[in-house]
């Protein structure tokens, strides 16, 4: 395990063992800026809240999912409240049959435990020790079953679009699609044409799954649903709660706790 400080780099490509974890206590604020290693990284959170940004995806990790990250893909993770921060980093060697592009996955808590486990490993850890031999294989099965996620949203990446973009973390709420293209002197069906062609979804479409996300951002940093959903401009928290159950099939607490809901032959799996 490495106790490493927020504000200090950590590059697991310098170290010798074949598998490195990390656990650590992080706060809001933190931002690892973009950046890429050769190993891949499974990447969760127990506690609180982390979003990353792909080249073509901005993604959400709240406590009941964790990332999967295959070697050589740039990223860029930031923290949402407080965080109970895990990492690991595997040789690609020893997952090769794991999915090769990132994977929102959902969590049990058979995976949790494991996750934890390995993320206080110590750093001299070598794949021969029993213990290690033991679990990862175990690890590498449950990853291969677990149930992949919607908690993305594909970026458009037209240049008109740049700077709106950007400054997307900063908003709680997106105007409707006529004052969006007023506002970048674009006409309304050569936006909707931008979404349909560069995200695969409507910007209505678009809009909504974006304001299920800043959802889950804002659960994980505010003390209450109502707060939430004040601050997204609900007319009431059964509205709210509606708009979330609509998405997720369960309610947000439920959600934030890890509450999944089970539907027969809902999702697929991050190794096919």
């Amino acid at each position: 395990m490495a106790l490493i400080d927020q504000r200090e780099s950590f590059d697991p490509d310098a170290w010798p063992a074949p598998v490195l974890g990390v656990a650590a206590e992080l706060v809001r604020g933190h931002d690892s800026e973009e950046h890429l290693h050769r190993r891949a990284q499974l990447l969760y959170a127990p506690r609180g809240c982390m979003t990353v940004t792909l080249a073509d995806r901005w993604l959400i990790l709240p406590p009941t999912r964790c990332l999967w990250i295959p070697g050589g893909i740039p990223h860029r993770v930031q923290l949402r409240g407080q965080v109970a921060y895990r990492s690991i980093w595997l040789e690609p060697s020893l997952v090769c049959a794991m999915a090769q592009e990132c994977a929102v996955l959902a969590v049990n808590p058979l995976l949790a435990a494991m996750i934890d486990r390995i993320a206080y490993w110590p750093f001299n850890q070598a794949v021969e020790h029993r213990t290690a031999r033991d679990l990862l294989p175990v690890l590498v099965n449950e990853l291969h079953a677990a149930r992949l996620e919607n908690t993305g949203l594909k970026l458009p990446h037209d240049r008109r679009l740049a700077h709106w973009l950007e400054e997307l973390d900063r908003r709680d709420e997106l105007p409707g699609l006529a004052v969006l293209a007023q506002d970048l002197n674009l006409h309304a069906k050569t936006l909707t044409r931008i979404f349909q062609r560069e995200s695969g979804l409507s910007y209505q479409q678009w809009s909504q799954q974006w304001r299920l996300m800043r959802a889950i951002e804002l659960l994980a940093e505010m003390p209450s649903v109502s707060s939430v959903a004040q601050r997204l401009g609900f007319s009431s928290d059964s509205a709210f709660i509606a708009f979330f159950r609509q998405f997720t099939a369960t309610t947000p607490r439920r959600f934030m706790v890890g509450e999944l809901p089970t539907e027969p032959g809902a999702g697929s799996h991050a190794g096919t």
